[in-house]
């Protein structure tokens, strides 16, 4: 029913029913897959509405939907068809799109766009400048997904004419375009030596450990283990890196070394797998999107559980107190970790943080909305002192992580 309603002849009902399509998307993040073939054609298809409000609520509606999968995997099919239309106004605002889209996005190996080839090829030859132009811009990234073959070959269904201007259009696009999609590897790579510990710094009788670096690493290929990533340069060359012999020596088990204390000991929170917060601003984020109300008891749970291997119980006991104090409480905790990541200044310390501050943004998410101002305020200051301790670490802000609190945030402003 919502599908018919996107294409409504009556603009207002259209408009409800595409910002529905935003909702549901949001809500339901990677299992919308299996719905989304359903929406995109027909929200293709209000992107030759001849009014730019209309256009731009099916643009938010793709973007909702192509977030909430983490790609277009889903969607190429009824992208395929839509470039099939006639209608300019269609073709170019999609191809622009899909250009913007692009413009962040590391080539995968799941994503196929073969099926595009053709159409796009024949957009390069459309009477529409718009048109021609955004499928220009799409080569570079055509070329990477398709390859320079197939795409150079499907120019034989083109006019002579055509043909001759379309193929050094391609043949430009080719230096510019981006890595070819990784195959997947199939034999574990040899360690390089690099990645071993300097020399210089041994940890006594225990072997030298591969030093991780933290940070947001290259998208892995499907069939990939985490084993042949160690290898991947990583895309932000400013991230912090784990350099102390001590932290190596205690990832790879060893133990405390009597001779450097660690700072980490007395810290609330606790661990340094930056893959396990990872695991959980990926596949959770959009739950803690809060758009008012109080604090559900599901979120809260879920996130007890998530602090449990992670933090001290006095610091759950606080964060998640029912008792007549209880706000009293939540403050205290608030504070503890506010207190946490403006004092993380030795590496350690900073390490354990980076490791876990998605649990301080999810819980101002779920309590951003309450009605005590003393325990809003607090939230805002967290929000603001773990800002403060990323860009002193140099950390950028994955997608995911930014959707733990980013939008209760706003929703939190524009109702204030």
């Amino acid at each position: 029913m919502l599908k018919a309603r996107v294409t409504d002849t009556n603009k207002a009902v259209q408009t409800l029913a595409l910002d529905i399509v935003c909702r549901i998307s949001t809500g339901m993040g990677k299992p919308l897959e299996k719905h989304a073939r359903l929406f995109v054609l027909p929200v293709c298809t209000v992107l030759a509405d001849q009014k730019a409000p209309i256009r731009s609520a099916a643009l938010q509606a793709l973007t909702a939907i192509a977030t909430a999968c983490n790609g277009l995997e889903s969607m190429v099919p009824g992208f395929t068809t839509a470039l099939e239309t006639s209608n300019p106004l269609q073709k170019g605002t999609l191809l622009h799109w899909l250009v913007d889209w692009f413009k962040d996005k590391e080539p995968t190996s799941a994503l196929e766009l073969n099926t595009w080839v053709s159409p796009i090829i024949s957009c390069l030859d459309d009477r529409n400048s718009d048109v021609r132009k955004g499928a220009q811009l799409l080569l570079p990234t055509l070329i990477a997904y398709a390859g320079i073959d197939h795409v150079l070959q499907q120019t034989n269904s083109l006019k002579p004419a055509s043909r001759a201007s379309a193929v050094p259009l391609i043949q430009a696009a080719r230096p510019s375009a981006p890595a070819s999609r990784p195959a997947p590897v199939t034999t574990l790579p040899s360690v390089d030596p690099i990645d071993r510990l300097p020399e210089s710094s041994p940890v006594p009788s225990v072997p030298p450990p591969i030093a991780k670096t933290i940070g947001v690493r290259r998208k892995l290929p499907q069939g990939s283990s985490r084993l042949d990533s160690r290898a991947d340069t990583p895309v932000e060359t400013s991230k912090v890196s784990i350099k102390s012999p001590l932290e190596n020596h205690q990832r790879a088990g060893g133990g405390t070394l009597p001779t450097q204390p660690s700072t980490s000991i007395s810290l609330p929170f606790y661990g340094t797998n930056t893959d396990a917060r990872k695991a959980r601003t990926g596949k959770d984020s959009n739950r803690w999107i809060n758009e008012a109300g109080p604090t559900r008891k599901d979120l809260a749970d879920l996130l007890q559980s998530q602090m449990e291997t992670h933090a001290s119980k006095e610091l759950i006991a606080h964060l998640f107190s029912h008792d007549h104090n209880a706000v009293n409480d939540h403050v205290q905790g608030l504070n503890t970790i506010s207190e946490v990541f403006s004092g993380a200044e030795d590496e350690n310390a900073e390490v354990v943080c980076l490791a876990n501050f998605d649990l301080a943004l999810k819980y101002v998410s779920i309590k951003a909305h309450e009605p005590q101002p003393n325990l809003i305020s607090k939230c805002l200051e967290v929000v603001e002192t773990v800002l403060a301790f990323l860009r002193n670490a140099n950390y950028q802000l994955t997608d995911g992580e930014a959707t733990c609190f980013i939008p209760t945030i706003i929703y939190k402003a524009i109702i204030i």
